[in-house]
C-alpha cells in the first residue's frame, strides 16, 4: 500500500510539475505576446489634436512628403508638403542636418516604410557620447513665403532603446525642441502612451534595456512630444544620455511628424505699379500727342492696366483695404504680410477664414496720399473671384502715371475767318501740318494784330488718347468767354455753321447767337486713336455802340 501510494504520489508530482511547466510556459507566450503586441504597432500621438484652436485645419506628413524632404536635405530648397488639408495649410518645409563632429559616421539618412507608415530613420556612429546630429525642419508660407507657426506641432521618435553588452554600446537621447513666435527656444511637452518605455527629462530616453527591433515604429520604444505654442521650426537632436562610459556603437532612430494646425488665411496680394511701358524721365510729356512716331508709338506696355515687369515697375506709399463691395465703407481688419526683399509697391493682406464668416461679396481698394502719380490706369476698385476654398488671391495690381504721362492730351487749334455760313472744317489748306498764322487755317500759334469787329475765330479741338485702354464717357467742354468774367474784355457766342450732331447735342448747347458752354456728347475714344471737334464762335466789340 505505501509503495503504491509512494508511486502514485510520484506520478502525481510529475503531472503537477508538467502542468505547472506548460503553465509557465504559456504564461510566458501570452506576456511575449502582449510585448510584441505592444512593442511592434505605432500609437497615435496623444497630441496629435487641433484642441483649443477653434476654426484651424488640421495636417500631416504624407508618406511622398518624406520622400521628398529626405531627397532634398541640405539642399536648402523648401518642398510643398501634401498633407496641407486640400489646401488650406499653404506648408512648405525646408530640412537640413548638421553633424557636432566631423568624426561622426553618417551611416543613412533616408525613409523606412512599416506597415504602410513612412518615417525617416537616421543611423549614426558617433566618436563619443557628447557628439549629436541635429535635424531642422523650418516651416514657411508657401503664399507668402514667410515663416508659418504652426499650432499643436507633435512629433514622435522611435526605437529609443539602450545597449551596453554583445560589442553594443549606446543610449539613445532625443531632444526636440522649437522656435516660438517671439523667436525663443521650447521644448516639446511629453505625451505619455501607453506601453510605452520612454521617459522624458529635457528629451527623451529609455528606461528599460529592451532592445526594439529596428525600423518597425514600435510603441514600446516611441516617445511623443507636442509643443504648446505655434512654432516656425523644430529641431530634433540625435544623442547619447552621457550614463555610458564606452564610446557609442551603430546606432538609430526614426521619427515622423504627427500634426500640425493651422487656422486658414485667406492672401490677396498684388502690385501698386507705374504703368508708363518704361516712358520715364524727359520722355514723359503730357502734350505729346504724337502716336505714330516716338516713345508713344507702338508702346503696347505704356497705360494698358496691367503690369509689366521689369519695364514697370512699382511704385510706394499706396495703401489696399478689403472691403464688402455691397458698402465698400466697410473694410475688414487685414494683417499686412512684409516680406523680405519685397520689390517697391508690392503688397500682401491676410485675413483668417474665421473673419470673413459666410461673405464672399469681397473687392479690394487702393487708395494713395498726396499728389504723386494721380492718374489712375485701372480701376481703384478690384472684385475678387472669391471661393471659400481658395486661399491665395495674387496679381490684384493697380497701375498708375504720373500727369505727364497721362492717357488723353488736348490740342487746340484757332482759324480767323469772317462768319461764313459754312465753313469745310476738314478742307486740307485749312489744316495744313506745322500752319503758324491762325489767319490763313487752323494753327496752334497765337493770334498776331486785332480782330476786326464781327470777326469769327473757329475752333478745332483734337482730343488723342494715347493709352492702349479705351477712354469711355469723355465729354469735352469748353466755356465761350463773356465780358466780365475772368478777365474777359467781349462776349464770345456761338456762330455758324451749325454745330455736328454726330458730336454734339443741340439741347445741351447754346443757340446760334448765344453765349454759354460748348459741350460734346457722352464719347467714346479708342485706344491709340483720337477724335476731332469744331465750332465757330463770333466776338463782340469792346466798343460801346
Amino acid at each position: 500500500m505505501y509503495k503504491t501510494q509512494r508511486f502514485v504520489n510520484v506520478i502525481v508530482s510529475q503531472l503537477f510539475g508538467e502542468y505547472l511547466y506548460r503553465i509557465l510556459a504559456l504564461m510566458t507566450a501570452i506576456v511575449f505576446l502582449a510585448i510584441s503586441n505592444s512593442s511592434f504597432a505605432l500609437a497615435p500621438n496623444p497630441g496629435a489634436t487641433c484642441e483649443g484652436v477653434t476654426g484651424a485645419s488640421q495636417g500631416s506628413l504624407t508618406n511622398a512628403d518624406y520622400t521628398n524632404l529626405v531627397s532634398a536635405v541640405n539642399t536648402n530648397n523648401y518642398v510643398n508638403i501634401a498633407g496641407n488639408a486640400s489646401g488650406s495649410i499653404p506648408l512648405q518645409i525646408k530640412m537640413n542636418t548638421v553633424e557636432s563632429s566631423a568624426s561622426t559616421t553618417t551611416s543613412n539618412f533616408g525613409v523606412i516604410t512599416t506597415s504602410g507608415t513612412s518615417a525617416v530613420n537616421i543611423r549614426r556612429t558617433f566618436p563619443n557620447t557628447a557628439a549629436f546630429t541635429d535635424i531642422t525642419l523650418e516651416f514657411r508660407n508657401s503664399i507668402t513665403t514667410q515663416p508659418i507657426y504652426l499650432t499643436n506641432v507633435a512629433l514622435s521618435a522611435f526605437d529609443i532603446d539602450y545597449a551596453n553588452s554583445n560589442g553594443n554600446s549606446f543610449d539613445d537621447y532625443v531632444q526636440i525642441t522649437g522656435i516660438t513666435q517671439a523667436g525663443t527656444p521650447i521644448e516639446g511637452v511629453f505625451q505619455s502612451i501607453t506601453g510605452s518605455n520612454i521617459s522624458y527629462t529635457q528629451g527623451l530616453f529609455t528606461t528599460s534595456t529592451f532592445n526594439c527591433p529596428a525600423k518597425d515604429l514600435g510603441t514600446a520604444c516611441q516617445g511623443s512630444v507636442r509643443f504648446s505654442q505655434p512654432v516656425a521650426s523644430v529641431r530634433i537632436r540625435y544623442t547619447n544620455t552621457g550614463r555610458l562610459s564606452a564610446s557609442p556603437t551603430n546606432q538609430e532612430i526614426d521619427f515622423r511628424v504627427d500634426n500640425y494646425c493651422y487656422i486658414p488665411q485667406y492672401v490677396f496680394s498684388g502690385t501698386v505699379f507705374d504703368d508708363n511701358g518704361g516712358i520715364t524721365g524727359n520722355n514723359a510729356d503730357a502734350t505729346n500727342a504724337n502716336i505714330t512716331t516716338g516713345p508713344y508709338a507702338n508702346n503696347n506696355n505704356y497705360f494698358n492696366g496691367a503690369f509689366n515687369p521689369p519695364q514697370e515697375t512699382g511704385i510706394a506709399s499706396s495703401t489696399v483695404r478689403l472691403a464688402n463691395c455691397a458698402n465698400t465703407s466697410t473694410t475688414y481688419p487685414t494683417q499686412s504680410v512684409i516680406r523680405d526683399n519685397a520689390p517697391i509697391g508690392e503688397y500682401q493682406i491676410s485675413i483668417p477664414k474665421t473673419t470673413l464668416a459666410n461673405n464672399n461679396n469681397l473687392c479690394l481698394l487702393e487708395s494713395r496720399s498726396g499728389t504723386t502719380y494721380p492718374i489712375r490706369t485701372s480701376n481703384e476698385i478690384t472684385k475678387v473671384g472669391f471661393s471659400s476654398t481658395t486661399y491665395n488671391y495674387p496679381n490684384n495690381n493697380f497701375g498708375r502715371v504720373i500727369v505727364e504721362n497721362a492717357a488723353l492730351v488736348l490740342r487746340k487749334a484757332q482759324y480767323v475767318n469772317n462768319c461764313p455760313t459754312n465753313i469745310n472744317y476738314t478742307a486740307s489748306n485749312l489744316n495744313a501740318a506745322g500752319n503758324t498764322n491762325p489767319r490763313t487755317g487752323f494753327s496752334e500759334g497765337s493770334i498776331t494784330g486785332n480782330l476786326d469787329p464781327g470777326q469769327c475765330i473757329a475752333y478745332r479741338i483734337t482730343a488723342t488718347n494715347r493709352a492702349n485702354i479705351v477712354i469711355s464717357d469723355f465729354v469735352m467742354r469748353d466755356v465761350l468767354q463773356k465780358k466780365g468774367v475772368n478777365g474777359a474784355q467781349v462776349t464770345s457766342v456761338l456762330a455758324n455753321p451749325p454745330l455736328s450732331t454726330t458730336d454734339y447735342n443741340a439741347a445741351e448747347n447754346p443757340a446760334i447767337g448765344a453765349n454759354g458752354e460748348v459741350k460734346t456728347r457722352t464719347l467714346t475714344i479708342n485706344a491709340r486713336n483720337n477724335r476731332v471737334f469744331y465750332f465757330n464762335t463770333k466776338y463782340g466789340t469792346t466798343a460801346n455802340p
